[in-house]
């Protein structure tokens, strides 16, 4: 049995824990960097091969979809693996009745305009979201129409449209990470003090693998609906108990909850994928 991965720019603990869950299972594990590939027709996988890419570059996705053949085992439920496009979030999940914040795309810098969006948020402070980002950046807070006016204008002349939601003050952001249909481990994500963004968890309590209920189904359904097998799933809980869903993210940066909290995230990816390599097996 063969996985491989595709590098670019990856955090290094992300091929460190994948490659100690596919020592301990016996799996061979391939590191492909993306810089400089050779595509060369050799290099295309065989069927029962098992592939992931933890990188987000297009030439990375260039080199997965080079490297997939039907019969490989991934971590998308689509038949056309890394060729079927996923994306739509968090528009899908409010348009499939998942709970989101409320929403909606700025595409005038119209003082009229904007101020009847505002209203239908709920007034300030509103959040501003330039697609694209990771790690919060392009994530940001605006607190009057001055300030939402100009971020809007200067996203729009930059040919970015932004994306404004309400405001959910007194939550909890938890990225729940889901491998098939089960929801397998969450962290709450603290906020830096003088920010409204969360950042990641560097303490082991703030891991746990008992994931409430509400939790775990809202994720499972997310992942699902965007057609994958594996993702990261941002949710805040509000104080009364409320969730919203944020986003779901594929691919994921998860080797924290292996390496601080304990989980066992890249062992459960190995054996979802080993799982699936042996069904596709049986259908031909």
């Amino acid at each position: 049995m063969k996985f491989v991965c595709i590098d670019d720019g990856v955090p290094p603990e992300t091929f460190a824990v994948l490659g100690a869950a596919c020592a301990k299972r016996g799996v061979v594990f391939e590191r492909v960097e993306a810089a400089g590939f050779d595509y060369l027709p050799e290099r295309q996988l065989e069927p029962g091969d098992m592939l992931y890419c933890p990188a987000v570059s297009e030439r990375a996705g260039a080199v997965e979809r080079f490297l997939y053949t039907p019969g490989v085992a991934d971590l998308r439920r689509d038949r056309l693996g890394p060729f079927a496009a996923v994306g739509g979030t968090p528009l899908i999940f409010s348009r499939h009745g998942l709970p989101t914040p409320r929403q909606c795309p700025a595409g005038l810098a119209a003082i009229a305009l904007l101020e009847r969006l505002v209203e239908e948020l709920g007034g300030f402070p509103v959040v501003v979201k330039a697609p694209g980002g990771s790690g919060g950046i392009g994530v940001m807070r605006a607190d009057s129409m001055p300030a939402l006016a100009s971020m809007v204008e200067f996203l729009l002349a930059k040919g970015v449209l932004p994306m404004l939601s309400s405001f959910v003050a007194d939550a909890v952001c938890w990225r729940v990470v889901v491998v098939g249909e089960r929801a397998v481990y969450a962290c709450r994500n603290p906020v830096p003090s003088g920010d409204f963004r969360s950042g990641q968890a560097d303490r082991p309590e703030d891991y746990v693998a008992a994931i409430p209920a509400q939790l775990a189904e809202l994720a499972v359904a997310a992942v699902r609906l965007l057609r994958l097998e594996f993702g990261g799933v941002d949710i805040l809980e509000h104080a009364s108990g409320r969730l919203y869903l944020l986003e779901a993210n594929f691919p994921c940066y998860f080797a924290p909850a292996d390496q601080i909290g304990g989980a066992d995230i890249a062992g459960a990816m190995l054996d979802h994928l080993i799982e699936k390599r042996l069904r596709l097996a049986a259908q031909v």
